[in-house]
């Protein structure tokens, strides 16, 4: 697959996927292809391209005067509620329910760990004013806890269905998005995976610990860091994720 010009990552990616179907079947162990036994395979793993932005440009974003009603304007505003939801991706975000949402709370669980054979790890939100911004501005208008929140899927929708609408609806937020860098000066071809590594750059930077940022994004790679992981109280997330809206207008 390299000769073909495939990326390690993408290399990994279809690796993995396969070693899940030989996992799933009874096969001798000396014919497993993969592991650290001798001759086993050892599946590569791609080096992550960090993509964050800084405080400056994301600022140039939110601020962006695009025409009320227009593509524009609703792909800014996803990109702001993304960045500002810890960087959720484009699946999540579809999926929010009104019942998410509790105060200036909102929970949900990553839709690739609801089929996971650990426990269930819930991703914490502090909603800033910004985010019940779009909230209000494009969320769907309804009591029903059962409600999706914004106005992308319906409850009777195919599997099939749903994952076109994942796509089309990020399809259509770096369009513009991108667009809209370009149009404020920034070098980047910005997509909605910016704004999940500016959220947790920015933590970062800002002197959140490695421990926090890793809950707030859902992560659990090893035993080591998920048992060492708590719960962060509210309130520290609150704190913690003020730095997220320190938007400066340009003069």
């Amino acid at each position: 697959m390299l000769k073909n010009g495939k990326s390690i990552t993408t290399v990994g990616i279809y690796l993995r996927a396969l070693r899940a179907i030989y996992n799933l079947q009874n096969i001798d162990r000396s014919l497993y292809p993969f592991g650290e036994r001798a001759g086993g395979y050892s599946i590569p793993t791609g080096k992550n391209i960090k993509k964050a932005l800084p405080i400056e440009d994301i600022s140039k974003i939110v601020f962006f005067d695009a025409k009320a009603g227009t593509m524009q304007e609703m792909a800014r505003d996803y990109w702001i509620f993304i960045y500002l939801g810890n960087g959720m991706n484009v699946k999540d975000f579809c999926l929010l329910k009104r019942k998410n949402i509790s105060g200036n709370i909102l929970t949900y669980q990553r839709a690739k760990t609801v089929r996971s054979k650990k426990e269930p790890q819930m991703i914490t939100v502090s909603l800033k004013p910004e985010a019940k911004e779009v909230i209000r501005k494009w969320g769907v208008l309804s009591i029903d806890p059962e409600s999706y929140l914004f106005p992308h899927l319906q409850k009777k929708m195919t599997a099939e269905r749903q994952r076109e609408v994942y796509q089309q609806v990020t399809k259509n937020i770096n369009k513009y998005i991108k667009q809209i860098a370009k149009e404020v000066g920034i070098n980047s071809e910005v997509t909605t995976y910016f704004a999940r590594h500016s959220f947790a750059t920015i933590l970062k930077r800002t002197g959140s610990s490695v421990e926090l940022v890793s809950e707030l994004l859902g992560h659990s790679n090893t035993k080591i860091t998920q048992s060492y992981l708590a719960s962060f109280e509210n309130e520290a997330i609150h704190k913690a994720t003020d730095v997220l809206t320190q938007f400066k207008k340009a003069e």
